[in-house]
């Protein structure tokens, strides 16, 4: 928790250190994306997906907020698991062209995995009870508008979860971007 709170206060000090600048024309964003990621310690592969709120300080420097979601298999077994994860990231954004931008962020919160009573040959066998655990991320990605406030987003990320035993996957994602 620690650690969290301090990467927090990091985040947070250099959001207000930005705020001098001057901000882009149109600095709030909104994405939606879906994707898949690899296989993990105990989750194997499955889809993710995520949404996020960003605001744009200046032409390079934007923090986002976002919220993920995890699915896949526990491994050796057909039962479903999820994970859903809360970051707060701050983003650097090169603006290759008016409508092209490559972007890499590094960002940190909690992820949380609900409580699961799973069945083996029709009997309740394991209770996994809820837990959440500090998180962290880091990716890189590229937007395409096609106007100047909707694109398309591509991206790669690496996300660590401190779970017991720690869960860290990779995953590539698509989606909708829209500025306002």
């Amino acid at each position: 928790m620690k650690k969290l709170m301090l990467a927090l206060t990091m985040v947070l000090a250099g959001g207000v250190a930005a705020l001098a600048q001057t901000p882009a024309s149109t600095p709030w964003s909104w994405q939606l994306q879906a994707g898949y990621n690899n296989s993990s310690k105990w989750l194997d592969s499955g889809w993710n997906g995520a949404t996020s709120i960003g605001y744009q300080f200046t032409d390079a420097f934007k923090l986002n907020f976002d919220l993920g979601y995890f699915e896949g298999k526990i491994k050796d077994t057909n039962v479903k698991d999820n994970i859903w994860t809360f970051m707060i990231a701050p983003t650097y954004v090169y603006n290759v062209t008016s409508n092209d931008q490559v972007y890499g962020f590094i960002g940190a919160g909690v992820a949380d995995r609900s409580s699961k009573t799973y069945v083996m040959n029709g009997f309740p066998a394991v209770r996994v009870p809820s837990e959440s655990k500090w998180a962290a991320e880091a990716g890189v990605g590229y937007n395409h508008f096609f106007t100047p406030k909707v694109g398309l987003n591509l991206q790669a990320t690496y996300t660590h979860m401190a779970f017991d035993p720690k869960i860290d996957p990779v995953d590539a994602r698509v989606g909708l971007i829209v500025r306002w």
